[in-house]
């Protein structure tokens, strides 16, 4: 395997492995405060989901593009709906423990959906740089 696929595939899979772990993470959080805030209990549970799946596929579509060399204005849109799910998985995240005043707890809850946005810029203009390459 060339070092360029073994590049494309690393990042790759750190992209994959942030998003689970953010997307794992990030249910039992919002779980947790549709509960606090009188949200049913079926219907809780599947708040986190829509946004973290949402989050997911644009990351998977993203590097499937950016694979493809398609250049960055083209993906604008998706990025952005990307970013802003990013921005309501943070504030769904962080949103218990700021009510609680738990400020240390709020911080580390902002970790993997402050990652997760990180990686939604940054994995997608590297691979696009590693197809020109």
């Amino acid at each position: 395997m060339s070092e360029d696929r073994i590049t494309q595939r690393t990042v790759t899979v750190v992209m994959a492995v942030i998003a689970a772990l953010a997307f794992v993470f990030s249910f039992g959080n919002v779980w947790s405060l549709a509960l606090r805030l009188g949200v049913p209990r079926p219907v809780a549970p599947l708040i986190a989901p829509m946004v973290d799946l949402s989050v997911v596929g644009l990351l998977v579509a993203l590097r499937y593009l950016s694979l493809r060399g398609i250049p960055a204005e083209q993906m604008r849109s998706a990025s952005r709906l990307m970013h802003l799910s990013g921005l309501l998985t943070l504030a769904l995240n962080i949103a218990e423990p700021l009510i609680a005043h738990h400020w240390g707890r709020a911080c580390v809850d902002a970790v993997a959906p402050l990652l997760l946005l990180g990686w939604g810029a940054v994995g997608p203009q590297l691979l696009r740089h590693f197809h020109t390459v």
